[in-house]
């Protein structure tokens, strides 16, 4: 019998890839059709029936902008964002999804097989929203999501798979549009995430909108037509775009560029330095650096002040600038680690480990006549656990130090978010108690008791908020509602009646709540649909529109 694969999604701002695990173990990132590992994350929409991602998608953005979208990662999550073409309106998870099967029907065609189960990445600070946008993003594609890992987290999985040192290291992660900085301590049986943060808003997009600034700065000084001309022109906005990143690739291998650049019938040489470019990009620069001092500064209030390595992940930090500057600023042993890859890599190794760690717990549960669901492997004699473990490896065709090195290796990631609800404090005013806390390891489950405000209340609204705050006690103004439910007694109840409210944060980075009346007995359990995603409903009927549709 041929051993399932899962495969990892690195769904990017600017670039997405895809890997697997090949037959020796190693993830390897497959090819996309025009024979590269990495593709834009752009779609052209052709014509109602036709959609085009990549490249030629990307080069199409030039005639086509108002027919194309990229950098659509920026806006997951977001419930307002919305693009219309031929009458037909699309949300974020829409245009991801495009993005996704591009890539998986590429691997598909490489490979020869029908890809179901992946697992997809985000940036390590997107919130319960962003997450389940992106998981949505996959189920429209036609996928069987399993998990919505963070980057840094993969990354660190790829690189530390093989370590044999304790270690920990801080992932500087620098995208196409997005910035995470994660710090994680590498043992031999264990990867445990630190702490974690970023900026959404900042990537390798915005050292390219810099260079268009300063192109349609120059253009402005030499022939006096307005610079906000040419950048509401979208035509030449898009060819300004392209002649930008042109211009940053090069730049990182010379010390100066030269660019033409025509609008109106004129046209004007704009020569680049390296130097101007580090001068108009050190804004963006020094705010990573700022974001890594901030969790350098967690990091030690939880009693790790020493960092081994920094681990440069992103294709952004392929920048000397990027490389140079965070040498001088931080004394550690500074390693630029696969730079596009790795975060692919890292997903469909994380992939592969819950695989095999599922195939062993069912052959061992055939052994000793429990379902998988009851069966509780701490409590299984080792010679079971060990004759399963031998006979998965068989099927894989791995070594049994290989694979116990694999579904040994305990994963545990932190939370980027804190989650609470709302409730009248001291002073009666409303605000938000957090029950989970940014930077708490999950999966996490939290039960809180509290009671009723008023005299005779018929029932209570259960407000789930998001925030960044690391205390327990918010202002409602400072959160992100999640979510509501009502929690209904039947009959009106004295005040300060008992409630309790429990939640449980999945490794997944999904929540659910429940609410009991511990007076009555009642119970409500909810996993919330945020404004975020779509329903059910929407959501199949997008999932057959959007599949029915031409992806190349």
């Amino acid at each position: 019998m041929k051993a399932k694969r899962v495969y990892g999604i690195d769904l990017g701002t600017t670039y997405s890839c895809i890997a697997h695990v090949d037959e020796h173990g190693k993830p390897v990132v497959l090819q996309n059709a025009e024979g590269d590992s990495t593709t834009p994350s752009v779609v052209y929409f052709e014509s109602p029936s036709n959609i085009v991602v990549g490249q030629t998608a990307k080069d199409a953005a030039a005639l086509f902008a108002d027919q194309c979208v990229s950098t659509v990662k920026r806006a997951m999550g977001n419930s307002q964002w919305e693009r219309s073409f031929f009458g037909q309106a699309y949300k974020p998870q829409d245009i991801s999804s495009f993005i996704l099967r591009k890539v998986v029907g590429d691997a598909e065609n490489l490979i020869g097989e029908k890809i179901e189960d992946v697992v997809i990445t985000c940036p390590a600070y997107f919130g319960l929203n962003e997450k389940e946008a992106t998981k949505q993003a996959g189920v429209l594609a036609g996928l069987n999501v399993l998990y919505v890992i963070p980057e840094p987290t993969a990354a660190a999985l790829a690189y530390g798979i093989e370590q044999s040192e304790d270690q920990v290291i801080l992932v500087y992660d620098l995208g196409g549009g997005t910035f995470d900085i994660t710090l994680i301590e590498i043992k031999s049986s264990e990867i445990t995430v630190i702490c974690t943060g970023g900026d959404r808003e900042l990537g390798g997009k915005d050292w390219d909108d810099a260079i268009v600034s300063y192109f349609a700065q120059r253009f402005e000084e030499e022939t006096g037509t307005s610079a906000d001309s040419l950048l509401d022109d979208q035509e030449t906005y898009q060819e300004l775009l392209t002649a930008a990143e042109r211009t940053k690739k090069a730049l990182s291998s010379r010390q100066s560029v030269i660019e033409g650049l025509r609008f109106e019938g004129e046209r004007v040489k704009v020569e680049v330095s390296r130097e101007k470019f580090d001068e108009i990009t050190a804004p963006y620069l020094e705010r990573t650096l700022s974001l890594t001092e901030q969790e350098l500064e967690k990091a030690r209030s939880k009693g790790y002040s020493k960092i081994d390595k920094l681990l440069l992940v992103g294709g952004s930090t392929y920048m000397p600038q990027v490389i140079e500057t965070v040498r001088r600023r931080f004394p550690f042993e500074i390693r630029q680690f696969d730079p596009n890859q790795a975060v692919a890599k890292g997903a469909a190794l994380f992939g592969y480990k819950c695989y095999l760690d599922e195939e062993i717990k069912v052959r061992v549960a055939q052994e000793t006549g429990q379902s998988t669901a009851e069966l509780d492997l701490e409590k299984v004699d080792d010679s079971v656990i060990e004759k399963a473990q031998k006979e998965v490896a068989q099927d894989h065709g791995l070594t049994l130090p290989g694979l116990r090195e694999m579904v040994n290796k305990k994963i545990t990631n932190v939370t980027s978010k804190s989650f609470g609800v709302v409730v009248i404090n001291r002073a009666e005013r409303e605000v938000v108690d957090n029950l989970i806390q940014v930077d708490e390891a999950v999966p996490k489950k939290i039960t809180k008791r509290y009671g009723t405000f008023a005299e005779g209340q018929i029932q209570v609204d259960l407000r789930c908020m998001e925030n960044t705050f690391d205390r327990q006690e918010v202002e409602l103004g400072d959160c992100t509602e999640l979510g509501n439910t009502v929690l209904a007694f039947g009959r009106p109840m004295p005040q300060g009646s008992p409630i309790e409210v429990t939640f449980e944060l999945g490794a997944d980075g999904l929540l659910t709540l429940v609410g009991r009346d511990l007076t009555q007995g009642g119970q409500i359990d909810a996993r919330f649909e945020t404004r975020a995603i779509m329903s059910r409903e929407e959501a199949d009927v997008a999932k057959s529109r959007n599949l029915a549709m031409q992806v190349s």
